[in-house]
């Protein structure tokens, strides 16, 4: 009973993790909006905790060295675990932050609030001004005026505000954090009944900037402006501000729809494969001058610093997470279990941030890494033998997450790209090396002397990168979709997956019966 609170043993515990199981309880409490369903599910978990534990104490009380030598505080952790999961799942519900206008929508006229998140750019690459850019961005609601201006209300929400032309580059210099005074109106068809995950839209007339974002975010905002202004002359430097800093706003039209036809669309969005890249390449460097410990500690701390940067997307805060956690238990020693650090930040995050559940991102970030790992090696199994180690691992993991995120890709995009998993085997490689080669560009050419000829040879490595990247995307880009009826998606594929894991169970065991034989 010693360990019975221990995070390593939670980590690494016998059969299935008091995590794994906490996150699963928690899941359909988050997205099962039904009261009734989430009341039935914390009275049954509730239910079996209580039977549990009298069960326990009624076996200690008759045979108290049997009973604590037996795998009993096992699955009192689970049912223990379950429950907490449960109450997690309430909790994030409950905070999840509806849009309350303080006034019929229909009648506001203006709002006022700060802004969540960068403002982007939907007119890149059209050909468009700067005069005639347009962006949108997420906005924390504080007050609400009415058309006569004579009516205020307090708001709490959040509102996707599209901001009109000409307005794009002075909100950039501002940044996230700044606080604003928009006239215009919101969408005719919004509706804040039963929509708490979806934020309400409304459409800006004219913006007005009433206070400056705290100091810190001003800071940011400068570095990240900089950065931007640096990359934008450069005919890469599109693409670079795209894979570095999650930015499309000079990214050429056509390379985007390449990669999104290809089904490549996720490496232009930051996510944990970027972080994955950037951890691996700094390890890489800093492992000899700072040891084992000192690398890790240093990385974690400049992937915070990249990810604050860069932007707090879902995906990238649960990679930092589980890169956080991960890092923690090799200092302590104690042995990793991937779904139970995934099932961990997916806790964690929802405690944190309730609303980003409901996000694209998140959804499809844990979706891919959940299929990744279940899906992965039965994968391999089948195709170990037939092809070299390094392909049959790299498309096992497409393939784990394609199949995984299907349902979900179908629903949003209507239409599946099955080219992506052979075309990520190429593209993935090449846009780490691009954003290496990018990221040292942006280290040295602005050294003296040395800088001038590297940036110079760099500059030319980078441009020939890019061209070979987009000539080969654009030729999977080529292949058809797959369009589907939802519910032949979501019939289809739990099939195979089903099919899939029992096939490779069976052949794996025919292998190793052959081997033995042979």
């Amino acid at each position: 009973m010693k360990s019975f609170f221990s995070f390593s043993d939670f980590v690494q515990s016998p059969g299935p993790s008091p995590l794994i199981v906490a996150a699963c309880a928690a899941i359909p409490v988050v997205y099962i909006s039904l009261p009734a369903v989430r009341l039935c599910l914390l009275v049954l978990f509730c239910f079996i905790l209580i039977t549990s534990l009298v069960w326990f104490l009624a076996g200690v009380l008759k045979k108290p060295i049997k009973v604590l030598h037996s795998n009993n505080p096992f699955y009192i952790r689970i049912c223990f675990a379950g429950t907490l999961g449960l109450i997690v799942g309430f909790v994030c519900a409950v905070r999840i932050e509806q849009c309350a206008p303080g006034l019929p929508l229909e009648t506001i006229s203006s709002i006022k609030g700060k802004l969540l998140n960068d403002p982007r750019s939907f007119a890149s690459g059209l050909g468009q001004t700067t005069e005639e850019e347009r962006g949108m961005a997420v906005m924390q609601l504080s007050e609400t005026g009415n058309l006569s201006g004579s009516v205020r209300g307090s708001a709490r929400g959040r509102a996707l505000v599209f901001f009109p032309a000409g307005t794009m580059p002075r909100l950039r210099d501002f940044g996230r954090g700044a606080e604003l005074y928009i006239e215009g109106n919101f969408s005719p068809d919004d509706s804040t009944e039963g929509r708490a995950a979806v934020d309400p839209r409304f459409r800006a007339a004219s913006v007005h900037i009433i206070k400056k974002a705290p100091a810190l975010e001003r800071m940011r905002t400068v570095v990240r402006s900089a950065v931007l202004v640096q990359l934008k002359p450069k005919a890469w430097g599109g693409l670079a501000a795209a894979l570095l800093l999650g930015t499309r706003e000079n990214l050429e039209g056509t390379l985007a729809v390449s990669f999104r036809n290809a089904g490549l669309s996720h490496i232009l969005a930051l996510s944990g494969m970027h972080l994955a890249f950037i951890s691996a390449m700094l390890a890489f460097v800093l492992k000899k001058p700072l040891g084992k410990k000192g690398s890790i500690i240093a990385g974690f701390v400049f992937i915070v610093l990249y990810v604050f940067l860069v932007g707090p997307e879902p995906s990238l805060v649960r990679a930092v997470i589980m890169y956080g956690l991960g890092s923690f238990l090799i200092l302590t020693g104690t042995t990793r279990q991937t779904f139970a650090l995934l099932s961990a930040a997916f806790l964690i995050q929802i405690l944190w941030n309730p609303s980003s559940a409901y996000s694209i991102s998140f959804v499809l970030s844990y979706l891919a890494l959940g299929g990744i790992l279940v899906l992965s090696n039965p994968v391999l199994v089948l195709l170990k033998g037939r092809l070299p180690l390094s392909l049959a691992m790299g498309i096992s993991a497409s393939a784990g997450a394609f199949l995984v995120t299907a349902p979900v890709v179908s629903a949003l995009f209507g239409v599946l790209r099955p080219v992506g998993l052979i075309a990520g085997l190429v593209a993935a490689p090449l846009s780490g090396i691009f954003m290496a080669l990018s990221f040292l560009w942006l280290l040295l050419s602005k050294v003296p002397f040395i800088g001038i000829i590297i940036g110079t040879v760099l500059n030319k490595l980078l441009i020939a990168l890019q061209f070979f990247m987009q000539w080969s995307i654009s030729l999977f880009a080529r292949f058809p979709g797959l369009s589907l009826p939802f519910p032949a998606i979501c019939t289809v594929t739990p099939l195979l997956i089903v099919c899939l894991l029992v096939f490779a169970d069976w052949y794996a065991r025919y292998r190793n019966e052959f081997a033995r034989f042979a």
